[in-house]
Order: C-alpha cells, then sequence, then structure tokens
C-alpha cells in the first residue's frame, strides 16, 4: 500500500480528522490481541478468536464486532498519520495499493472486505466522518458472519502491515 498526501483536500483538527468517540478499553485490548496473532502468524488462533468475535448478532447485546472493527479502523487511521504526519492545510491524503513489483492494485478487483476498508479508512482519512460511521454502523449491522469476518480479518491485516512497513519517520512539525 502506497501512502501520500495530496492537494486539493481540507485539513481538519486533530491530525487532519475529526475523531469519533472512543472505543471501549475491552475492544482496545481484543483488538490487540488479534493484531498480536496477526503479527505472529498464528492462522489457528486468530481464526477461532476472529470467528468468536464476528459469531455474536447486535440483536444478542452489545456486539464486541463493531467495537473492535472500530478499533482497528481507527489504528490504521492512526498509524498511517503517525508515520506521515497530519495532512496540512490544503492537503489529502491519498491511499495507492501496489504490488510487489510496483504495480497498481484495481481497487475494483479486491474483495469486498478489502474494499469496505480502504473506502472506510479514506473517509476517515478525508474527514468524512458522517461517512466513515455509517459505514461502521452497516458493517456491524448488516454483515452476515462470513462478511464480518473477512471484513475484521481484512482490517487486521492491513494495520498488521502498517505497523510493519518501513516508512520514513514523520517530518518534523515546527511550532511558534
Amino acid at each position: 500500500m502506497g501512502l501520500c498526501r495530496g492537494a486539493q483536500g481540507r485539513a481538519l483538527p486533530e491530525y487532519g480528522i475529526k475523531r469519533r468517540p472512543p472505543t471501549s478499553s475491552s475492544a482496545a485490548a481484543l483488538g490487540g490481541r488479534l493484531v498480536k496473532l496477526a503479527g505472529d502468524r498464528d492462522a489457528a488462533r486468530f481464526s477461532c478468536e476472529v470467528s468468536r468475535v464476528c459469531a455474536a448478532h447486535p440483536t444478542d447485546g452489545p456486539s464486541e464486532y463493531g467495537e473492535v472493527l472500530a478499533w482497528v479502523v481507527d489504528a490504521i487511521v492512526d498509524v498511517i498519520i503517525a508515520r506521515l504526519g497530519p495532512a496540512g492545510p490544503g492537503e489529502r491524503f491519498i491511499l495507492d495499493l501496489r504490488f510487489i513489483d510496483g504495480g497498481y492494485v484495481d481497487v475494483d478487483d479486491l474483495p469486498e472486505s478489502g474494499r469496505w476498508v480502504l473506502r472506510t479508512v479514506s473517509a476517515l482519512l478525508g474527514g468524512d466522518l458522517a461517512n466513515g460511521v455509517r459505514s461502521l454502523t452497516a458493517a456491524e449491522q448488516q454483515f452476515d458472519t462470513t462478511m464480518r469476518a473477512e471484513t475484521l480479518a481484512d482490517a487486521l491485516i492491513w494495520l498488521d502491515f502498517l505497523l510493519d512497513v518501513d516508512l520514513p519517520d514523520p517530518p518534523d512539525v515546527i511550532t511558534t
């Protein structure tokens, strides 16, 4: 995934995006454990934990899935901004997906879960909080169990990748 800042966007408060309400500490702890399993490449435990989180439906009570997915998406946004620095005035983030050989990935060729992650992260990076929240709500309330698992797994894999990718340190920020 290539990351860069482009022109013609708008900078919004705090890291260039409006923030959603924070997720619960239990969702953050569970999300962190899932990221560790993804990073450890422990496919069996990763699959089992993702399946457990995705199995409960919102009609059964509060959904761990929605909170964990929101935490993972927020973490993806936070990592991008931490690695590249906030978008400046008149700038916005542009996400480019590339193959290892440098060729561009056609977003339409991604599975639905991958497109969901890209659209939701892009909305939040672009300051479109309403669209980002609408996307998170739809994922929690409308996705079937398989789509929930694929979406959460994709988001966790993207986050693990971003945490491991070799990017330059963010530019120094001069304050007056």
